[in-house]
């Protein structure tokens, strides 16, 4: 009998304990749904709360999830978008460009980009993340964030001093070739003297292009030391050298989806040269120090002022990367070969000098002033417009633009007919030599000292022009 109740007392106890233990466990439960509860609302809250747009997509890149300020921004109920795709709320080249980099999400890429979308006949422009969604190991959707950039990137747009209906028949093909190189895929070559807006141009060819939507950036890659010209272009990791206290994403990948200008490029290192052809190759980039392929869809343009060709007989340009480069050339013609566009382009000028300068009214030109800058050579190209009309225009305090202003007195001559004298009793052989020097000296002084210019003006290579460089009698002429 004592024995019986013993076993009794304890099944008992062991219920006791079992209830106990289930006691806690419900506890432990509720303050883990509790917790859960809370982490949701939190989540929900910041969510819903933040003014950027955040979303969420499936696998099938349907939106699962949308704050407020995404629904705002479209101007549609979130019922309209949830369970939809882009080319739903879209359509056309932006969906387009979604998918394609949705897809690669869902392959794993972490993807940043600015870019330009038209939201109710409206071009907004928005800094994308989008990154994947990773549950048990498995990429089950893609989480993204949009910041609305639109106000800032208006503040930083460069006017563009380009315009289709220049009057010049060479800058007409010159456009004509470029609307056409917008409307490719392919690089473009940009090529001519410096100063006469071979950026401009490509800005233009970028607003033209499938790739207007994405962001534009420029660089110079004359400014570029050699030592830093791979991580500028290509990005580093942190501790890739001296210095890299973090990650850095190159122009390339932040060039995601739009144009990337290489201005100079005959001045990059054969290093860098090298990781270029392989990237036109591929596609695919790697960071300086890093080990992951990151893929980049980004348009590229190259300009220079040199010619690449003698650069490459000369071996300072590599071959493979000059032909790889030379897809598609637009050549951009020195403003002394285009002086019919003047009016078109003074104009284009002095509105952007009345608004940097906060001047209350445009100033204006004197047809005898009009055409003192024809006559005028130009060897600084629009560059050099833009310096003198700018320099003119606070001289004269916004009034008229006179001669006295514009300062071009000591140059207005170079159009003049050319004054050579031979010495009485010279052999022939050493008075052309000195002919050929004093011509070289003329060209070199016409295109500012621009040695690939002055060797176009004559007709001969940038080596002869160097060569005669290298005489002491043409020094004295220069």
């Amino acid at each position: 009998m004592a024995e019986q109740e013993s076993r009794h007392k304890a099944k008992f106890q062991t219920i006791v304990e079992n209830a106990r233990e289930l006691q806690v466990q419900i506890a432990e439960r509720k303050r883990t749904e509790d917790a859960l509860r809370e982490s949701e609302q939190r989540f929900r809250t910041i969510v819903d709360s933040a003014t950027d747009c955040i979303f969420i997509k499936d696998e099938s890149r349907r939106y699962t999830l949308i704050n407020p300020a995404m629904a705002d921004v479209l101007g549609l109920p979130a019922e309209h978008i949830l369970g939809k795709t882009d080319e739903h709320l879209f359509g056309g080249p932006h969906a387009d460009h979604s998918r394609d980099i949705d897809v690669r999400v869902l392959k794993g890429e972490r993807i940043e980009e600015e870019y330009t979308r038209i939201i109710s006949g409206m071009p907004l422009t928005f800094l994308d993340t989008r990154v994947p969604m990773v549950i048990h190991n498995k990429i089950v959707g893609i989480c993204g964030i949009s910041r609305n950039i639109t106000d800032r990137k208006r503040q930083q747009t460069v006017p563009l001093l380009i315009d289709q209906e220049y009057r010049s028949e060479a800058m007409q093909l010159t456009m004509k070739a470029a609307m056409l190189a917008a409307q490719s895929e392919c690089t473009i070559l940009l090529t001519g003297e410096s100063g006469t807006g071979k950026d401009h141009l490509a800005r233009f060819i970028h607003s033209r292009s499938p790739w207007a939507g994405g962001p534009f950036f420029a660089i110079n890659c004359a400014a570029l030391p050699s030592e830093l010209a791979e991580s500028e272009l290509f990005g580093h990791e942190a501790g890739s050298f001296t210095g890299a206290n973090r990650r850095k994403r190159g122009l390339l990948e932040l060039a995601e989806g739009g144009t990337l200008l290489l201005d100079e490029i005959g001045e990059l290192s054969p290093s860098v040269q090298a990781k270029l052809l392989a990237f036109l190759d591929t596609k695919t980039l790697t960071r300086v120090g890093g080990e992951k392929s990151i893929t980049v869809n980004a348009r590229l343009i190259v300009a220079t002022n040199k010619n690449l060709p003698e650069e490459v007989a000369a071996g300072h340009f590599r071959a493979d990367l000059f032909y790889r480069l030379n897809v598609f050339s637009v050549h951009v013609p020195p403003l002394r070969d285009r002086v019919e566009d003047l009016p078109i382009l003074i104009d284009q000028v002095l509105q952007q000098i009345a608004e940097e300068l906060q001047l209350s009214r445009l100033p204006w030109i004197a047809p005898e002033t009009m055409e003192k800058l024809k006559r005028y050579s130009w060897p600084g190209n629009v560059r050099e417009l833009k310096n003198v009309l700018e320099r003119a225009a606070i001289l004269s305090r916004g009034s008229g633009l006179d001669s006295d202003s514009l300062m071009l007195e000591e140059k207005d001559d170079e159009r003049d007919p050319l004054m050579f004298r031979v010495a009485e009793g010279q052999p022939l052989e050493e008075a052309v030599k000195d002919l050929k020097t004093f011509l070289v000296a003329h060209a070199l002084r016409r295109t500012g000292g621009n040695q690939t210019a002055a060797a176009r003006l004559l007709g001969v290579s940038r080596h002869t022009v160097i060569n005669y460089l290298k005489d002491g009698r043409l020094k004295e002429s220069v």
